[in-house]
């Protein structure tokens, strides 16, 4: 076989897109002694592929790679059960947090739409009452109020749905604790 045709196969089996039938046109023209002199490096690499010599393997590996796995899987387990518990931390955490942002942001937005005018001169605690209020600043008023029920209601069904999720992840670790107890019974 010519040595272009060598070439291409070998581009071919070194992208993956050889067939059976070309790779053993590849390793029976590297097996001969008829190698063109620019493919000798190509030769010892195709043939330490394919003429490799078996790996002995010590018959006490098979033991100590599954006392090794079984200890890993068990350190993973805890490190999980570990992870949950600190999940609903940060979630609690997390759900504070963002309460606390939410009201700091519609306090900020409310003191900034209703700040006073410059012009106007400052209200005194006497003065200042619902009925002396301009028609803007009430519907100013009632907004705020109504954002701030929303805002509560919204939030106080979150926690409730939080301490559902909760109760029903504390029963899923009740369960999977006890499998796991059990499981590890069995194979004691």
């Amino acid at each position: 076989m010519k040595t272009d045709e060598i070439k291409i196969i070998l581009d071919a089996f070194y992208n993956g897109e050889t067939t059976v039938a070309e790779e053993f046109i590849l390793l029976k023209y590297f097996s001969s002694e008829d190698v063109a002199e620019e493919l000798l490096d190509e030769k010892g690499i195709f043939l330490s592929m394919y003429q490799a010599e078996p790996i002995d393997v010590p018959p006490a590996l098979e033991p100590k790679l599954e006392n090794l796995i079984d200890e890993l899987a068990s350190k993973e387990e805890k490190n999980t059960e570990i992870k949950t518990g600190l999940n609903r931390k940060h979630l609690l955490r997390w759900a504070g947090s963002a309460a606390a942002c939410i009201a700091l942001l519609i306090s900020v937005t409310f003191y900034f739409n209703n700040k006073p005018d410059v012009n106007q001169p400052p209200v005194t605690p006497d003065q200042q009452t619902a009925e002396n209020l301009s028609e803007a600043d009430k519907k100013a008023l009632k907004e705020a109020e109504d954002a701030l029920i929303l805002l509560s209601s919204n939030f106080n069904k979150g926690v409730n749905q939080l301490a559902i999720v909760t109760s029903s992840l504390d029963k899923s670790n009740e369960i999977l604790n006890k499998t796991l107890n059990r499981k590890k019974d069995k194979e004691s």
